[in-house]
């Protein structure tokens, strides 16, 4: 065998790093210097909410909390039992609940009866009601509040739950009709069309067809009307004076006391308690987030 007819091959690659212990170690430092600039923003932006809220769980677990961080020396619940047991909690809370759920529901029913012309129909001055109210969307409540209170004591509607869910229903709606229209735009017309030929309506088609698909998209504008809502403390505390009308978003004023003074101890109990129905409803319908929708539903 001559020489010429041998063939020098490469090493098989075995996917092992090459080099000596101090080149990988050289290697893997270098790798790891160029993410040091994003691990150390990571890790200011997490401590920069994380520890807010790990105040706020210690001082709910801490008796006679004060602004100044202690560690407790025992785990308590008495924040939570003064608060649960105070008068008014369970009725402020049934309160927020009202107006925040009965806001969103109504919002979402006029949203979802907007959104179908607005999906389905190409009509003159289509684009501008869709600009109009999106323009809405961005008005502010503060610039708006002077003539809603003369417009509701004229009415004789302060101090009344019903109105102010109607008024914080029609704040959620523009944004609503953008959400449900945004769904809806992607659902075939072809499933409901299919209804027409056995028989039914364009509106059976509608509430039996095409809104069981896009229940993610309805699950979404609820819940975000419900969190806008439960959180609103502008509007009821201008439109609401009785104090057992009042939601639980406004009852949050009885922890200030006067000259500054501040029960820091059941403040963080009150919120902690204040955060789980929002935190419950998410947990409750996150699982059909995102899984909603059928395959052969959408527009290919």
């Amino acid at each position: 065998m001559s020489v010429q007819a041998l063939e020098v091959r490469p090493p098989a690659a075995t996917g092992r790093p090459v080099g000596t212990a101090h080149q990988r170690w050289a290697r893997r430092w270098r790798q790891g210097r160029k993410k040091l600039p994003t691990a150390v923003i990571f890790v200011v932006v997490f401590a920069f909410f994380a520890l807010p809220l790990f105040l706020l769980v210690s001082s709910a677990f801490t008796a006679n909390a004060s602004i100044n961080f202690q560690a407790p020396s025992h785990l308590t619940l008495s924040n939570f039992g003064s608060v649960l047991s105070g008068a008014g909690f369970g009725q402020a809370a049934l309160n927020g609940f009202i107006l925040s759920a009965g806001s969103a529901a109504i919002a979402l029913v006029l949203a979802a009866m907007a959104a179908y012309p607005l999906s389905r129909f190409r009509f003159r001055g289509r684009v501008g009601f869709l600009l109009g109210v999106l323009f809405v969307t961005g008005v502010p409540v503060t610039a708006l509040i002077v003539p809603l209170f003369e417009f509701f004591r004229e009415f004789g509607w302060l101090d009344s739950l019903l109105p102010v869910v109607l008024l914080m229903a029609a704040f959620a709606t523009p944004i609503s009709i953008w959400l449900v229209k945004t769904f809806l735009d992607n659902v075939d017309p072809a499933l409901e069309e299919s209804t027409w030929v056995d028989g039914a309506s364009r509106l059976q088609g509608y509430v039996r067809v095409v809104l069981p698909l896009m229940s993610t998209g309805l699950l979404v504008a609820f819940l975000l009307n419900f969190i806008a809502g439960w959180a609103n403390f502008y509007v009821p505390f201008i439109l609401l004076s009785s104090a057992d009308k009042l939601p639980i978003a406004v009852t949050i004023y009885q922890f200030f006391g006067s000259y500054g003074t501040v029960d820091y101890g059941h403040l963080a109990a009150f919120s902690i308690l204040y955060s789980i129905p929002p935190a419950i409803l998410y947990l409750f319908t996150g699982g059909r987030f995102g899984g909603s929708f059928s395959t052969g539903a959408m527009k290919g």
